[in-house]
């Protein structure tokens, strides 16, 4: 997502007209689901994906027709075959596309684009509130805290209906899709190692933000972990003193030894954090459950934490535990949607 608005800013920037293609609703079994975005231009698809496949290559179609109308447009296709209206396509769901002409020359889309693409780099929570009335072209709106309401936003709209994922609200018989843009959490690496290096870029890859934490300065170097977006040096038996960790926030622990991923763990446990996961054999995981208890927890408040951390591959490498950590996190994060 991040990619894609920055795509969007220079298309901008370069003073060409865009299509903004949207997935607004899907059921049933599709490609993509709800959110899922592409570019368009004169030229073709710049940046982001729908799905591919039939629902794309119609879409890209649609697109140039809505950027040659300067309008919008919204498609429902039935993915199911033996449909009249359908793609032939086996997959068995329905998915609503709004297409959105974008005027580079519009100087409201002009600035949501530009503070999306500013929150996206400060990791600040936004929305982006679209129009999908076909009678209506170019209404566009943006919230954050830091700027309140930004472009066409109704006054009726309030930020109690402003929540995590997508949704759509009607508005003076009107609809708006409201979506979040910027997912509020952070991950947090306890440890600079072999996984650790890993791991950091190919979450990037699928937009987490991405806290790197050691007590070791030399396994916090820009050319270890070119990619995250904090390297910190903390005492990792009093991570409090230096970070206020919230129930948005992931904790990975994979540090160089058992008494400091023990550490680490009682002291995530006692917050409030969406995901804990601790890196470890069945034999270390029976260890700290054992200690763990002994400490006083609950096996209730033992089992918030994910052991061994990630998704059940057999992975050995540290490129493999990279993918399976990495899965269970899109998991964890794409369940709240």
């Amino acid at each position: 997502m991040r990619k894609l608005f920055q795509a969007l800013n220079k298309v901008i920037a370069e003073k060409k007209d865009s299509v903004l293609v949207t997935v607004i609703n899907s059921s049933g079994s599709t490609p993509r689901s709800t959110g899922a975005k592409m570019l368009i231009t004169k030229a073709g698809r710049v940046c982001g994906t729908i799905g591919g496949g039939a629902v794309e290559f119609r879409s890209e179609q649609l697109a140039q027709k809505v950027l040659e109308a300067k309008s919008v447009a919204l498609e429902k296709f039935i993915l199911a075959p033996n449909d009249i209206a359908d793609l032939g396509m086996i997959c068995g769901g329905n998915v609503e596309v709004f297409f959105q002409f974008i005027s580079w020359q519009d100087p409201v889309i002009a600035e949501i684009c530009s503070e999306v693409k500013n929150h996206f780099e400060l990791h600040q929570q936004c929305w982006l509130l679209t129009n999908i009335d076909e009678t209506v072209t170019a209404k566009l709106g943006f919230f954050s805290e830091k700027t309140g309401f930004l472009g066409m936003v109704p006054g009726k709209v309030k930020e109690n209906q402003l929540t995590k994922g997508s949704s759509i609200i009607t508005v003076d018989e009107e609809k708006y899709y409201i979506e979040s843009l910027v997912s509020p959490g952070k991950v947090y690496v306890f440890g600079g190692g072999h996984v650790s290096q890993a791991l950091v870029p190919v979450l990037k890859s699928v937009d987490f933000y991405c806290v790197v934490v050691d007590d070791r300065s030399q396994f916090l170097t820009k050319e270890l972990f070119p990619s995250a977006d904090e390297r910190l040096e903390v005492d990792l038996s009093n991570i409090a003193a230096s970070i206020e960790l919230t129930e948005d926030d992931y904790g990975v622990i994979m540090t160089r030894g058992h008494k400091f991923d023990y550490q680490l763990e009682e002291q995530l446990l006692r917050t409030k954090m969406r995901y804990i996961g601790v890196m470890g054999s069945k034999h270390k995981v029976a260890t700290h459950i054992k200690k763990l208890q002994e400490n006083g927890f609950s096996l209730e408040e033992i089992n918030k934490a994910h052991m061994p951390i990630g998704m059940k591959i057999k992975a050995e490498t540290p490129a493999e535990l990279a993918i399976s950590v990495a899965g269970e996190l899109i998991s964890i994060r794409a369940s709240e949607k």
